[in-house]
């Protein structure tokens, strides 16, 4: 098995079809390179056998031969940057779509747990992060590499004895770098945390600002915001001080060789074992050697900030997918409808919230689900829809197991109408179209007409292409749950879910959604979480959950007649204002 990929290693994985550009753009890299250090050998050679010997046609060569490569340099470097930066942004196009597209195969358990603003900080803020340095600092830092080691090679080369006298500051270089590398890896990873709570802070102050007006605390708001910015200045300052410590102490080590190669290179002139040219070309070798030390140094801060960021992007990415098919999985085109719970017990935690049920649901039948909130009513909704799975027991359609049948093809067939529907940016039309995007105008107004919507269309100037706003922001509640209730009509679902369809509605907008509902139900296997008795008598059987567990079932007379919960409940369901909800 080959080993799983760690850091900004892990990246190479969206450039494996790209070797052969990767192998164009090192070939450039390599000649730009190669030119900065033949640059001084040249220089070294023009002094010498050029200057210094009289030799005006070596020194002319010399000369033009220089020109030429530094000129093809400049064209190829052009090239180079262009090419890197390109390659850098296609590798956080790929890391965003793939970040993204792992999110959407999670299970909601993970969504539940996570805060959405520490999600939407890992798409956004630590992929901009990696974005900055791959899109300016990926030729910074291939080129110098390059240079660098092609420097110390030449260095090495030119004359022994001065690169031994260069090799005086390699020690506390390498102290020091190693010191500023566990600080800074330590004070880059804290910065990414900071920015982390700030941008889930935000997210969630936004979502819950009608709360947080109506309850007047946006001083406390405000003051949690202060400390998480305030911490997060101090975070980045620790980092940058630590940067402001490290940079200016690769300069003094270059200062420092420079005088060394000075010092000894000036006794071995006036020995005669050692030309001008070759002193010259070692100084300018040795600028070759300390500015892209300095340059890399300057890039550590933003590389290793990257590398905070991919561990955090990691930490996402490597979250199983826990509700998926499986390889095998067997592709039902049309199902029938027959839904059977078969002893299921499941927990979001670690205690159980339903507790070994048993339930039938004949195809094309509908099962009224009611009972005090906390109950189980929706969990056990969602395990119909395979948004969860059962701790024990199985969940099957039509005899499958859901765990063994292609997921895909199963939600295709499945419509859910929830209490709060969410709509999205765009038209009522759009958000119609949502399950079914192929539908035709027609197929759209015919569905609006059948449960009504048409009409709350026609309070509008531009009718189904009136624009809704994130949310449904500036409908009644009643009308969103109408256009959703529109929505599931559309897709033509084999079972249906409604989770409090009913609930929280002006009483204009309810005589619509029943209409709307008496469609949506007939013909579909359908499992309702019931609010109004109205919506419950629709049921061809009615099951009470409470604490997990069925406590009574039966049809609406059978439940009335045995005088238990039911009967009980019924007073509360009949009520104009709700009181059962889960």
């Amino acid at each position: 098995m080959p080993k799983r990929r760690v850091g900004l290693s892990r990246l190479t994985i969206y450039v494996r079809d790209q070797r052969a550009r990767i192998a164009v753009l090192a070939l450039a890299a390599a000649f730009t390179s190669g030119v900065q250090v033949g640059g001084w050998l040249l220089v070294g050679d023009a002094i010498d056998n050029g200057i210094r010997a009289h030799d005006t046609s070596r020194l002319d060569l010399d000369v033009a031969i220089y020109v030429g490569v530094n000129a093809a340099a400049w064209l190829v470097g052009a090239f180079l940057i262009m090419g890197l930066a390109q390659l850098g942004q296609l590798i956080v196009l790929r890391l965003r779509e793939h970040l993204f597209g792992h999110l959407t195969t999670l299970s909601l358990r993970y969504f539940s747990e996570q805060r959405a603003g520490w999600i939407i900080s890992r798409i956004t803020n630590d992929v901009d992060a990696l974005s900055d340095v791959l899109s300016e600092g990926l030729s910074t830092l291939v080129g110098n590499v390059l240079t660098l080691t092609g420097a110390m090679i030449a260095l090495a080369i030119l004359d022994w004895r001065l690169a031994l006298a260069t090799m005086v500051i390699l020690p506390p270089t390498i102290v020091v770098a190693r010191w500023f590398q566990i600080r800074s890896h330590t004070a880059f990873a804290d910065v990414r945390t900071r920015i982390s709570a700030l941008t889930a802070h935000v997210a969630e102050s936004l979502a819950g600002m009608a709360v947080i007006q109506s309850y007047n605390r946006e001083g406390t708001f405000r003051k949690q915001f202060q400390d998480l910015n305030s911490a997060n200045q101090r975070s980045n300052q620790h980092a940058q001080n630590l940067s402001s410590l490290f940079f200016p102490a690769i300069e003094l080590f270059g200062v420092i060789a420079t005088v060394a190669v000075l010092a000894l290179g000036s006794r071995l002139y006036e020995d005669g074992t050692l030309t001008l040219g070759t002193l010259i070309a070692y100084i300018g070798l040795l600028s070759l050697l300390f500015q892209p030390l300095q340059e890399l140094s300057e890039l550590y801060g933003q590389v290793q900030s990257a590398a905070a960021a991919m561990e955090k992007i990691t930490t996402v990415l490597d979250v199983k997918t826990d509700i998926a098919s499986p390889a095998d999985a067997r592709r039902i085109d049309r199902v029938e409808g027959h839904v059977a719970l078969e002893h299921v017990t499941f927990a979001y935690g670690r205690d159980p919230v339903l507790h070994g049920i048993d339930l039938d649901i004949p195809a094309g039948s509908c099962v009224a689900l009611v009972g005090m909130s906390g109950g189980g009513k929706s969990t056990l909704a969602r395990l119909v829809g395979r948004f969860y799975d059962p701790r024990a027991g199985a969940v099957r359609v039509d005899g499958n197991d859901l765990r063994e049948i292609d997921l895909v093809h199963y939600r295709r067939q499945l419509g859910v109408v929830l209490q709060d529907p969410f709509l999205f940016a765009g038209s009522i039309a759009d958000n119609l179209r949502f399950a079914a995007p192929a539908a035709s105008d027609e197929l759209v107004e015919e569905t609006a007409r059948a449960i009504g919507l048409d009409r709350v269309a026609a309070r509008f100037s531009e009718g189904l292409e009136h624009a809704v706003r994130e949310g449904g922001s500036g409908l009644s509640a009643g009308e969103r749950q109408l256009i959703s209730i529109g929505r599931a009509l559309l897709a033509d679902p084999r079972i249906l879910i409604l989770d409090e369809a009913t609930s929280n509605i002006d009483r204009p907008t309810e005589v619509l959604i029943e209409k709307a509902l008496d469609r949506l139900l007939h013909g579909r296997t359908s499992i309702v979480i019931a609010h109004r008795l109205a919506t419950v008598r629709r049921a061809d059987e009615i099951v009470v959950l409470d604490r997990g567990r069925i406590v009574e079932r039966g049809s609406e007379a059978e439940l009335m007649a045995a005088h238990g919960q039911f009967a009980a409940l019924a007073r509360d369901l009949a009520a104009p204002a709700p009181a059962v909800v889960d």
